[in-house]
């Protein structure tokens, strides 16, 4: 039932606004959005969050937009390894862009090699090294991705016309999904957690991963466990124009060649070979790009010395009991948490430090209740019922989403 605003008039004269559940407003963007009151805000942002909790983790994955060209790109998984009589667990953020194909191939490929190596590893006399596991796995995965599509032209394109080039990648089979899989791209956070509580993180791109810990004196620690790579960052800035000497647009405006913000992921081959490989395949791929010819062609012709992107992870470790801590708890999340923080605490999206402090300090409420990492999310959109709706029920004309996706792994460590 939807109701009109009310105007309640105090002793002392001032007049209060009141906003009633069902009426219509527009935000800041100018897209209208329905305010709802308890208990159906709370069933609704359930129902787009997909809550789920197993043992000591919590999980949620959003995006409200229904459109289905416009689902998640996220992935994540959560699953505990029983190797060598010791359990391990495995937890993973996915965060795909350009399109669903990369994603969906490193969700599928990704554990199961990293399992394979670990169990490898444990099974030798070597000493175990999970950081050099880590990056060699992921590197790996990205390596493949391109081999396979290189492997469609052992000859290169000597005497190879662009209606052979189509014939071969749009087979609407094995060779388009190998085209794909280098045209797309997703950034990777991973975190092994071992069975004395030793925690791995390698991170490819801007997703986040962060450690809250109560110590003796009873208050919480924040310590950011994954790397912030994108072209805004100094470390990854000075990185790349050490790489590409006397290349002033190597970066532009804070993004690599001008184009796409992350600096380390899986795939986006179009920045990681020869600019050939763009003109000669992924432009003639059916589907092609998600963007525009002119995006790609104005990019493109920056690109003299690649590889601009990278596949190396950076990899953090911490042993846990270390710390002295009488609670911990571990957060993984999809930069779509970050953006939403940002808005409603009023922070520099770009900072981990500051986003980490604030979901610890949530997360430690005495109060806190339920599933931790749908607490987090609604206390990230702003808490309130009409900040939450204003996030969670916006009424969009072209059925484009109007916020990023968002995946949280909350789980407790002590």
């Amino acid at each position: 039932m939807g109701f009109d605003r009310l105007q309640i008039n105090h002793s002392h004269s001032e007049q209060i606004t009141i906003i009633m559940a069902g009426e219509k407003k527009q935000n800041v963007f100018g897209f209208t959005y329905t305010v709802l009151d308890e208990p159906e805000l709370s069933a609704e942002l359930a129902r787009h969050a997909q809550p789920q909790s197993t043992g000591a983790t919590d999980t949620v994955y959003m995006q409200p937009c229904l459109t289905p060209s416009e689902r998640s790109q996220d992935r994540f998984v959560v699953a505990d390894w029983v190797i060598a009589d010791q359990t391990w667990r495995f937890q993973a953020v996915f965060d795909g862009h350009g399109g669903h194909d990369t994603v969906d191939h490193v969700v599928s490929v990704l554990p199961i090699a990293l399992h394979h190596a670990l169990a490898d590893a444990l099974s030798s006399a070597e000493s175990l090294d999970v950081s050099e596991i880590l990056r060699k796995t992921i590197a790996d995965v990205d390596a493949q991705i391109g081999q396979d599509m290189l492997d469609l032209f052992p000859n290169g394109f000597d005497d190879i016309s662009d209606d052979d080039v189509k014939a071969i990648i749009n087979d609407n089979g094995h060779n388009s999904a190998k085209v794909l899989r280098c045209m797309r791209g997703s950034t990777v956070l991973v975190t092994l957690i071992g069975p004395d509580l030793d925690i791995w993180v390698a991170s490819l791109g801007d997703c986040q991963c962060v450690l809250g810990a109560k110590t003796v004196s009873g208050e919480w620690q924040t310590t950011v466990l994954s790397s912030n790579h994108n072209g805004a960052d100094a470390a990854e800035v000075a990185r790349i124009r050490s790489e590409h000497p006397g290349e002033d647009e190597c970066l532009l405006k804070d993004r690599v060649l001008g184009s796409i913000a992350i600096t380390r992921a899986i795939g986006d081959f179009e920045f990681k070979l020869p600019q050939i490989y763009t003109t000669r395949v992924f432009l003639n791929s059916n589907p092609s790009f998600q963007f525009s010819v002119a995006k790609v062609e104005d990019f493109l012709g920056r690109n003299l010395t690649p590889p601009y992107l990278s596949a190396q992870c950076d990899v953090q470790h911490i042993h846990v009991p270390s710390l002295g801590a009488s609670e911990a708890f571990l957060i993984l999340a999809s930069d779509g948490l970050i953006d939403l923080s940002g808005d409603a605490y009023g922070m520099d999206h770009r900072d981990p430090q500051l986003a980490g402090k604030k979901w610890v300090e949530v997360l430690s409420r005495e109060d806190r209740t339920g599933n931790a990492a749908l607490y987090l999310l609604k206390d990230a959109m702003g808490s309130e019922a009409e900040a939450v709706s204003s996030v969670l029920m916006v009424e969009t004309e072209n059925g484009k989403k109007w916020i990023d996706d968002t995946t949280i792994i909350f789980t407790k460590l002590i």
